[in-house]
């Protein structure tokens, strides 16, 4: 204990000159001598209370602690959006996503993704199941400061259940006038898929901070035009009512995620709420940045959202390093470093990365 009766916090080394002869099978008795003991020169808060935020999965202290409205590490799990997963072996099925559709005549005219004809169904069959189109923020859209596209994709705003109920309709009233392929894709569909009882569709009147949580979790800032905008479950956002702490917190996500590749490491296969802790201890917290590199950081990321190229890349790591050339990047990049601390953003990194360098 510390005289003020704070705990202190000590790290043990094995010291250098005795690599060598160290063993796992050494007990702590015999390699005694070898280790080096260190003061861990942070503080109690400092050093748990990030960890704490994310390991009770207290959301609403997170939400608190990077002064947002709300986190949230994960979107809408869907199960059917593009068919299943391209496996050998695995057979493929039609996808909830609308390859086309339109409104005309009282009919809802639809072809779903991995199928072939053109269906239709009456509108009053969409009430009847609660379906609707939804525009669904995917994981494969995103990029570093830029979502290609939205995707269409049909929901019920009244579960499972129903969704279900009108994919095995729709084959029904279609079964004779649809290639053998096409029902039996639609009705595997049918079988496969999944959706939330409640859709948390995306409000008009906030601005997001949306990121990727597999691997490389690059970010853009987002800002839905309707009441039927939805994230995918590979997706995870912050929610601010401020635009300018939307714009900081996807600049500050994909300066991390470039610190990852610019120092060859390899990032976790899954991230989920890791990023928002890293923010934290690297101290790059709304509130722990002064406000002059605060404004530019913002400034920049709004020019970035502008500049980045609207373009599909191989991964993620092809695409930050793409945008390392841009003059507005290399500033964002500079006026980080120059206000973060080498060993917190070192231990941040540690959140969500490891030793070796893979595909991002």
């Amino acid at each position: 204990m510390s005289q003020n009766g704070g705990a202190k916090f000590y790290v043990v080394v094995l010291k250098s000159d005795a690599m060598s002869r160290y063993s796992k099978r050494l007990t702590l008795e015999k390699i005694g001598g070898w280790l080096e003991v260190k003061e861990y020169e942070r503080s109690y808060e400092e050093y748990i209370r990030p960890v704490m935020l994310y390991f009770t999965e207290d959301l609403n202290e997170l939400a608190k602690a990077l002064s947002v409205d709300s986190v949230v590490p994960k979107g809408l799990y869907i199960m059917g959006v593009y068919g299943g997963e391209k496996k050998k072996g695995v057979e493929s099925y039609a996808g909830l996503i609308l390859e086309n559709y339109v409104l005309r005549g009282g009919l809802f005219e639809f072809r779903l993704y991995n199928t072939i004809k053109v269906v239709d169904v009456p509108q009053s069959m969409l009430k009847e199941h609660g379906v609707s189109v939804y525009e669904m923020v995917y994981v494969g859209e995103i990029y570093p400061f830029r979502l290609r596209r939205l995707i269409p994709i049909l929901l019920s705003r009244e579960g499972g259940g129903k969704l279900r109920e009108f994919i095995n309709k729709v084959v029904e009233i279609h079964r004779k006038s649809l290639p053998d392929e096409d029902v039996k894709k639609i009705s595997k569909l049918a079988e496969e898929v999944e959706q939330p009882e409640n859709i948390g569709a995306l409000k008009i009147d906030r601005w997001y901070a949306i990121y990727r949580v597999d691997r490389a979790f690059t970010a853009l800032t987002f800002k839905p035009t309707t009441n039927s905008t939805v994230i995918h479950s590979q997706v995870g956002y912050l929610e601010s009512s401020d635009e300018n702490i939307a714009y900081y917190y996807a600049a500050v996500l994909n300066y991390l995620a470039y610190n990852v590749i610019k120092l060859k490491r390899s990032f976790m296969r899954h991230q989920y709420g890791r990023p928002l802790l890293a923010i934290l201890v690297a101290g790059l917290a709304w509130n722990n940045v002064g406000n002059d590199i605060r404004r530019r950081v913002v400034e920049l990321s709004k020019l970035l959202h502008e500049k980045v190229p609207c373009k599909e890349y191989s991964n993620q790591k092809v695409a930050l390093n793409d945008i390392s050339t841009i003059s507005e990047f290399k500033e964002l990049i500079s006026a980080l470093d120059k206000c973060v601390d080498r060993d917190r953003l070192k231990e941040a990194l540690k959140i969500v990365s490891g030793e070796e360098t893979e595909e991002a």
